[in-house]
């Protein structure tokens, strides 16, 4: 059986993450069965990478068993379901063309990526994703997200915060302001599951002795950093 197949047969629309994403999609109807039996089997099948490989969408729905791909990829896939198999007319794309950071109650598809954010200091990277870009859809004036396996109400359904960039070092991005206001420092040579991007979350006091003495002298140029207080 193929993977359009199973998704259509609704082989793991009961797991977890099937039914989860089931009662997310209104509990009921044709789309929620889908939505249901599409994300059960990216869960159980599929893994998550954030760099897009050479998968296409039709490939990997005529295909069966393992398979790694980015949210660009699962989006096409659900896409073509969504066109091809429920004749849905309004599905269009929502992307999310920035830096931020998810929702904390917000969970990959892939059980093995738990994020790529963690707290100084911290070997677990669990609070969060750090996208510069996401891909999901919107059909019916609600937003599907298999990647991330939730329905949203908005297109900013899965951002808890952007982040913007840092005058000077290359590896800072900053969110918040005021008291309020924290850094997050690319951790260079480390990769977690899912990610070959990793960010500690620095706390303005905690960034001299966390950050190079080159990284810091720039960083002192930043107009929110000479603004903490």
């Amino acid at each position: 059986m193929t993977a359009r197949q199973d998704i259509l047969n609704g082989k793991f629309a009961a797991t977890a993450s099937g039914a989860a994403a089931k009662r997310a999609a209104g509990g009921t109807g044709d789309l929620a069965e889908l939505y249901a039996g599409f994300v059960g089997y990216a869960s159980a099948n599929w893994n998550y990478a954030a760099q897009p490989g050479g998968q296409t969408a039709s490939a990997l729905l005529s295909g069966s068993g393992s398979a790694t791909i980015a949210c660009g990829t699962i989006r096409e896939a659900l896409k073509l379901m969504l066109r091809e198999d429920l004749d849905l007319k309004d599905v269009q794309n929502a992307d999310i063309n920035g830096y931020f950071l998810t929702k904390p109650h917000l969970s990959c598809f892939d059980p093995k990526v738990k994020g790529n954010v963690g707290n100084h200091g911290s070997q677990n990277h669990d609070l969060a994703c750090h996208f510069s870009t996401h891909y999901f859809l919107s059909t019916g004036g609600k937003y599907y997200d298999p990647c991330l396996m939730a329905v949203y109400t908005s297109n900013k359904g899965p951002v808890a915060c952007e982040t913007r960039s840092v005058a000077g070092p290359p590896g800072l991005r900053k969110a918040g302001s005021g008291n309020a206001l924290v850094f997050l420092h690319l951790l260079a040579g480390k990769s977690v599951p899912g990610f070959g991007s990793v960010w500690e979350i620095l706390k303005p006091q905690e960034c001299k002795k966390a950050l190079s003495t080159a990284e810091y002298n720039a960083l002192k140029n930043d107009m929110d950093f000479k603004a903490f207080k």
